[in-house]
């Protein structure tokens, strides 16, 4: 029963790796999804900040400042959001690799307990079976006198 429970074990907490494998993965692309979002923002930011700059120096009309303006300010907005995100996302990655970490030892212990139990097994089922060849054949020996 125990040899069961061992090897049932093994396999939960390989589950559990598998799962938080998958769950890490997903969470880095989606980082990474974030950073490279993030880059392009601050790459817009940046140009239409140069605009403003340069328009501001040419002379602008008060609508167009405010529109420039408005626009720059929804952009880092999401700017902000998305270091939020990737933060968010760093944060989560760096929690599953505890998680898979922790697995990963418990899944080691489990395996291990499973291979002294086998090993355990076989020498009990090769000490009854000495034993049965034994008796067989002191059987034989008792027929035969």
């Amino acid at each position: 029963m125990k040899h069961k429970t061992f090897s049932l074990l093994e396999k939960i907490e390989k589950k559990k790796i598998e799962k938080e494998t998958i769950k890490i993965k997903n969470i880095y692309l989606h980082k990474k999804k974030h950073i490279k979002q993030l880059k392009l923002l601050s790459g817009y930011q940046q140009e239409y900040l140069r605009k403003i700059h340069d328009k501001l120096i040419l002379g602008v009309s008060v609508h167009q400042w405010q529109n420039y303006n408005s626009f720059i300010s929804v952009l880092e907005v999401i700017i902000q959001d998305n270091i939020n995100t990737i933060k968010k996302d760093e944060k989560i990655i760096q929690e599953s690799f505890k998680i898979w970490s922790k697995n990963q030892i418990q899944g080691n212990i489990w395996k291990h307990l499973n291979m002294i139990h086998k090993r355990k097994i076989l020498r009990i089922k090769k000490i009854k079976d000495a034993i049965i060849n034994d008796s067989h054949i002191q059987l034989k020996f008792f027929k035969k006198v």
